[in-house]
């Protein structure tokens, strides 16, 4: 067990940084998407280049998923017991892959009816899906390519550079079709949680209210 402690820490390391990164886009939700009067976009710069950072990073949330690959290096590593595996990487692959994406669904969710209040969009499921899309390929450019972010703003060209040699590579659109449907899929289901445990809330706190 104390290989699999060590592991742990290890992980523990680069779990913080990536899930730092997820949770970055759920705070800038709840910031931004906030309904104000009048009922339009904000018209303030930052406001809006908050929305450019909330963009930026909101592919590390689902990005989180891909990290399960090192869970399999983990599991394969000798010196690790069965119980190591079981009692202490896989509770701490869980948690931090369920919070991960978590932060991806609620910064979806608050954005889509952000801008359903706004009347900016009429077809919800069309932009849901959209934005799984989009976050597929910010997710394979930064596995695969291992772009940052950051990048965007700091490296533009090095940025489109890779853009236009994916194109080439048919790995490309098989990695990013594969990580769309994972991350639409996970998303529905994660939503539909999230539906229902608000629904229970708001019942409970209207029945306790009364």
């Amino acid at each position: 067990m104390s290989e699999a402690f060590s592991q742990f820490l290890d992980n523990f390391q680069w779990m913080s940084w990536n899930l730092f990164l997820a949770i970055i886009p759920c705070l800038l939700s709840f910031i931004l998407f906030i309904k104000r009067s009048p009922k339009r976009l904000p018209q303030n710069i930052m406001w809006w280049l908050g929305l450019t950072i909330f963009i930026l990073f909101l592919p590390n949330a689902p990005y989180i998923i891909t990290d399960i690959i090192h869970f399999v290096d983990d599991v394969r590593t000798p010196e690790i017991s069965d119980n190591g595996i079981i009692f202490v990487l896989i509770p701490q692959y869980t948690i931090f892959i369920l919070c991960g994406f978590q932060c991806y669904v609620i910064s979806l969710m608050r954005l889509i009816q952000y801008l359903g209040w706004l009347k900016l969009i009429e077809r919800i499921t069309f932009m849901e899906v959209a934005m799984n899309f989009i976050c597929a390929i910010g997710v394979y450019l930064g596995r695969v390519n291992r772009l940052n972010s950051w990048d965007v703003l700091t490296q533009p060209q090095y940025v489109i550079q890779h853009v236009f040699q994916n194109l080439e590579n048919p790995n490309f659109f098989f990695g990013t079709i594969l990580f769309f449907l994972v991350f639409t899929s996970l998303y529905y289901v994660f939503k539909w949680i999230n539906l229902a445990i608000a629904f229970y809330w708001q019942n409970h706190v209207d029945r306790v209210s009364t």
